[in-house]
């Protein structure tokens, strides 16, 4: 019996090793003919004007257009991230673009893997990581992450693995994980602001470090001019017609309220967004502190809740950026089969909402019409429903026993 597991486990092993390298083949194979609407070589262009001294001119568009010409042979979308996030394509960018896309691709692939090993141990242990690894790869994000170049799953490792600390009660590190995200501010720092309002000890001492030595680094990069051209450059990238800024194609308020067509006047429209921002993250704190919550649970069912507020609330979302959804989705579904006493109606519906986002016909045709801001439906219901959930405090939990029983995969952890 154990030899025979063992040459089921390496069979296994050999087959995700596989299905890995067809993935990052089907991905790098076909570059060149998509290359020119891709967002990777922003990055590799900002990697390269680094590297060649330019630095200081990394949010002057012409610059960036230069680069792009003389390496990609494009102009397109603009690099948009902190002076910082160019040392993570600094070494790649020695190569052409064409290598620096593959070497990008299999990071990220080891990437989503580790994350799979992190998410079986401290987020959802009901399956095992090499069958997680292959269902991130079904989530249609991931798949436009990778296409598109982009450092989303990064970040969903850097939060995973925040999650991982919280529940060791090592607030200090998981401080220091979420300011390493920093190279995406308007997704991290509402996620920040709301796991700082359970004043845990030592997280925001560890942001704060983290926060001060990357903006050092990027002052080394691009000058300490730019605390302000940065903002200015942001602020102008909307009124570009190449810079990739559709609010329809943001699943988030911003996109809603955008698409809705409410409001037509800028400053009344920006106003709205805010004002529905803001209300919804006082919604999501006040559910957890109003609770009969432990903090215990935050690190399951609330703090995916406050991944998820941090995604509708920032300004600017790309559809790669929604790879980030697998963390709450993950600690959703291991609290639904950790607690009984909830609602039928409830778990039907956020398993409902949970199985949508993985539709991929949804995605293609929402991207197709230009209304990728739909997908913010099942994500507000979501989030409805275990703001619900958190306030009314969390059921019983279910004997261990029977889990067991249902998942024998889970008799060797207990």
């Amino acid at each position: 019996m154990a030899g025979s597991r063992r040459w089921t486990r390496l069979a296994q092993n050999v087959f995700l090793l596989l299905t890995l390298v067809g993935i990052v083949y089907y991905f790098a194979h076909g570059f060149k003919e998509r290359e020119k609407g891709t967002d990777f070589p922003a990055f590799y262009a900002a990697a390269r004007m680094v590297r060649e001294g330019y630095g200081h001119h990394l949010y002057d568009f012409h610059a960036q257009d230069q680069f792009q010409i003389r390496y990609a042979g494009r102009t397109g979308d603009y690099y948009i991230h902190p002076p910082f996030e160019t040392l993570f394509f600094l070494p790649i960018s020695l190569w052409s673009v064409q290598t620096a896309y593959l070497l990008w691709c299999l990071l990220n692939i080891a990437v989503l893997a580790y994350t799979a090993i992190v998410f079986h141990g401290h987020v959802l242990n009901l399956v095992d990581w090499r069958v997680l690894l292959p269902l991130f790869f079904l989530f249609p994000p991931v798949l436009l992450c990778l296409l598109q170049g982009q450092d989303s799953v990064l970040l969903l490792l850097i939060m995973t693995l925040a999650v991982a600390e919280l529940r060791r009660g090592r607030n200090f590190t998981a401080g220091c994980l979420l300011g390493c995200g920093l190279f995406k501010f308007h997704i991290v720092l509402t996620l920040v602001v709301l796991v700082a309002s359970l004043r845990r000890k030592g997280f925001v001492r560890g942001f704060a470090l983290v926060f001060v030595i990357l903006l050092v680094i990027s002052a080394g990069i691009s000058g300490w001019a730019f605390l302000t051209v940065y903002p200015r450059f942001l602020m102008t990238l909307s009124s570009l017609p190449l810079a990739g800024i559709h609010p329809t194609a943001m699943a988030n308020i911003r996109g809603l309220v955008s698409m809705s067509g409410i409001v037509q006047n800028p400053a009344a429209r920006l106003a709205l967004i805010w004002t529905v921002s803001v209300s919804l993250l006082w919604y999501a704190w006040i559910s957890f502190k109003s609770g009969k919550s432990t903090f215990t649970d935050v690190t399951n069912l609330a703090f995916g809740n406050f991944v998820l507020a941090a995604l509708l609330v920032s300004y600017h979302l790309s559809p790669p950026d929604l790879c980030i959804a697998l963390l709450p989705i993950g600690l959703f579904s291991q609290y639904l089969a950790e607690h009984t006493g909830i609602p039928r109606w409830v778990r039907l519906s956020l398993l409902s909402s949970q199985c949508v986002l993985f539709l991929p016909p949804l995605h293609v045709i929402s991207l197709a019409w230009h209304v990728y801001v739909c997908l913010i439906i099942p994500i507000l219901i979501i989030f409805l429903l275990t703001s619900v959930a958190i306030f009314r405090g969390i059921p019983r939990r279910v004997d261990r026993s029977a889990v067991i029983s249902r998942f024998p995969q889970l008799r060797n952890e207990t």
